[in-house]
């Protein structure tokens, strides 16, 4: 065989190529299998119900009795399947020459001259005789010979390679119109993800974002080219084989226990119908159940009506409810599930039982720290707290965890039963509880040469010029400890900015030092020695005037010279 006979066969695309082996290979196999003369194995018998009589994988009868003292019921049925055979095979025996002879208590079928079977009295079964069986049985015979040879005849192996190849080409067809549908319809949704058109959304609602979306599309598609796939397979692979003598028993195996399965299917579904209505009905109370409860923990949550249930109760509430149902509605659905009360499934549960026992005490701690925190109404999201050393606003608040975002821009993720065991410092509850103000305050001291009246008129002024400081109600002075050198001047000021306390603050400072400075008052914290002759000024030169010369020491006598 040369390159340019080949040529026309690998002209041929590579897909249309492998199927035309495979085919071409199964019809070789099929025509070197099959012998000249071949009998499929015969069905396992059992004296109950008999010993069959088959003839091209058909069971033409069964034999319960034998020949007491002669053979048993398994031995005949062999011997007439033996006989059946080579008569099927005799040309010379028309299936019209099967006929009965009476000899003496016996019914003899015999074919021609051969005798193929007797039947006797103890062959009957009940209100039939003994000639009626036998006539029954030749009636039997004739078609199953007659269509054993035919189906082994020239017309009929050619008539099984037409419809073997009509078949293979259909399926070849279908395949590549299926492929192509594939094709299409994942690069209509890949058109559709790139214009973001695939988000999945209930209402306000999104379910699954486009990535998603497309990501299970993708794979159902393939899911559901793979089982086309395999159908189209399972139809062909047993018609294409009962085309063939030799091989039309494996396709009358597998096209039975297809409809066996089936069947099975069919018959287990139409079973678990009471069992799939009830756990319809549940799920459908429980969806009812939870609109319902959604429904009222909204009319709980208007200030008009309920001032005791906050706002903020409502979201979480929602959902503790609805798990709750979704748990209540699992327990009375559980039994109903397919494979309930099984060993697989109780060796599940206990396993997710441990589980859940051995590894999971900090997330039960977490999360009812976290449902504590809720309806404590401790902090919520927006406000600015401090827990420990940490001092940020609050950005999520969920049942395991809380994140805080720093005013350094740090996240900051604490979980919820280190919240519940310390303490936490809420800088804008006051703000949106009680329609008041944040109180910041800073602490000054100055000298006791200085009238705390100018120290508190320097201080106030400092206070009302500071940005986020609210004019009313009025920043005041507390005057909080006398000290060795010095006194202690605590300023107190209303902001309703807690989220800006660090800005204000440091522009408190600022303004401080320079009114402090305009007035001449010296920042000596926390002590200063009284003796000032010889020492320069601490104030800044900005503010001192210009011939300003450090004062020399003087010494005076008892007459104040």
């Amino acid at each position: 065989m040369t390159l340019a006979t080949l040529r026309p066969f690998l002209a041929i695309p590579p897909r249309f190529r492998i199927w035309l082996v495979l085919f071409f290979a199964t019809l070789l196999l099929t025509c070197i299998i099959t012998p000249l003369y071949a009998q499929e194995s015969n069905p396992a018998g059992n004296p109950i119900d008999g010993y069959p009589v088959t003839l091209d994988g058909q069971v033409l009868f069964t034999v319960r009795q034998g020949i007491p003292g002669t053979i048993t019921a398994a031995e005949r049925a062999k011997v007439i399947n033996e006989r059946l055979l080579a008569i099927a095979h005799d040309e010379q025996i028309a299936p019209e020459s099967i006929r009965v002879e009476e000899q003496d208590n016996t019914s003899i079928v015999i074919a021609g001259h051969t005798l193929l079977l007797t039947v006797l009295n103890a062959d009957r079964q009940a209100g039939q005789s003994r000639q009626q069986l036998a006539k029954a049985t030749v009636q039997i015979l004739k078609p199953a010979i007659t269509e054993y040879r035919d189906s082994r005849s020239a017309r009929r192996i050619v008539q099984g390679i037409l419809f073997a190849t009509l078949s293979t080409i259909a399926l070849l067809i279908f395949l590549l119109l299926l492929q192509r549908l594939i094709s299409t319809w994942s690069l209509k949704s890949r058109a559709a993800h790139r214009e973001h058109r695939l988000g999945l959304r209930i209402q306000n609602f999104q379910l699954l974002g486009s990535d998603a979306t497309i990501y299970l599309l993708e794979g159902f598609l393939q899911f559901l080219k793979l089982v086309l796939t395999i159908a189209s397979l399972y139809l062909y692979i047993p018609f294409l084989l009962k085309q063939f003598p030799a091989t039309r028993p494996i396709g009358n195996s597998i096209s039975s226990n297809t409809v066996y399965q089936a069947n099975q299917l069919i018959n287990g579904f139409v079973y678990y119908l009471p069992k799939l209505a009830i756990i319809t009905i549940v799920v459908f109370f429980t969806y009812f159940f939870i609109q319902f409860a959604k429904l009222v923990i909204s009319e709980l949550g208007r200030d008009d009506i309920h001032p005791w249930f906050y706002p903020e109760w409502i979201q979480p509430t929602k959902r503790l409810v609805t798990m709750l149902l979704i748990a209540g509605a699992c327990v009375i659905a559980a039994p109903y599930l397919p494979g309930f009360g099984s060993p697989a499934f109780e060796g599940i549960s206990i396993f997710l039982g441990a589980l859940l026992t051995l590894g999971s005490s900090s997330v039960v701690a977490n999360t009812i720290s976290g449902i504590v925190l809720i309806y404590t109404r401790a902090f919520r999201i927006g406000d600015i707290i401090r827990i420990g050393d940490v001092l940020g606003e609050v950005i999520e608040k969920s049942l395991f965890v809380t994140r805080i975002l720093t005013f350094r821009q740090e996240v900051i993720t604490i979980p919820n039963q280190s919240l519940l065991n310390g303490q936490v410092i809420n800088y804008s509850a006051i703000t949106h509880e009680a329609n008041s103000y944040l109180i910041l305050s800073t602490i000054v001291t100055m000298g006791y040469d200085l009238s705390w009246r100018k120290a508190h008129e320097v201080l106030i002024d400092a206070a009302k010029v500071t940005a986020g400081i609210v004019p009313e109600p009025h920043p005041y002075v507390l005057q909080t400890a006398l000290n060795d050198y010095n006194v202690s001047y605590e300023l107190h000021v209303y902001t309703n900015h807690p989220e800006q306390m660090l800005r204000i603050y440091s522009e408190l400072h600022q303004n401080i030092q320079d009114h402090c400075n305009q007035a001449g008052i010296e920042l000596l914290s926390p002590a200063f020695s009284a003796l000032r002759d010889g020492n320069h000024s601490t104030i800044p030169a900005d503010y001192l005037p210009k011939d300003y010369r450090s004062p020399g020491f003087q010494i005076q006598n008892k007459n104040n010279h």
